[in-house]
């Protein structure tokens, strides 16, 4: 089904506190950016390093053509962070292991969103220089570069297994 004005379209599904299902960027105007994410494992030395990486370009109107379930629930808490004209909110996802990173404006208007089914709720966030650093409740950081937010890198922290 064509969509008139996505960015209307876009606006009214973010108001309801969804987000598109994909491990990506979603933008205002119904672009959205596929991520390719992947975990590789060194099972000599028990250490792992997640992936992510821009895999292609598409659309709303497109993900919605052949996935009819394609919005999650995004719910922000835990505090903004002013950036620009607008804030910057994160939280969690409706399925519990994600989390989401957000650029809205003035009025709450979307301007971008990022989407991982990897990290559990973001928990926190901070703006260094040009970067803008997400912490997860896995202990999974999440490092956007503000200047080009397709240029994304996972650090997976260690727990603390310390017995008290």
């Amino acid at each position: 089904m064509p969509i008139n004005n996505k960015k209307d379209y876009i606006q009214s599904k973010w108001r309801e506190g969804l987000l598109p299902l994909i491990d990506g960027i979603s933008f205002a105007n119904g672009d959205i950016i596929i991520a390719n994410t992947y975990r590789l494992i060194d099972t000599e030395n028990n250490t792992s390093k997640r992936y992510w990486s821009p895999l292609c370009d598409t659309t709303i109107e497109s993900v919605e053509k052949y996935e009819g379930n394609a919005w999650v629930c995004v719910d922000i808490f835990n505090g903004e962070i002013n950036y620009g004209n607008g804030k910057i909110v994160f939280g969690d996802g409706g399925m519990g292991s994600d989390g989401f990173v957000a650029h809205i404006d003035e009025n709450g208007d979307l301007i971008w969103g990022i989407f991982f089914t990897f990290s559990n709720p973001i928990i926190s966030a901070k703006i260094i220089e040009d970067k803008l650093i997400c912490m997860s409740d896995a202990k999974i950081e999440v490092i956007i570069q503000l200047n080009d937010i397709t240029k994304i890198s996972i650090i997976e922290h260690p727990f603390d297994h310390e017995e008290k």
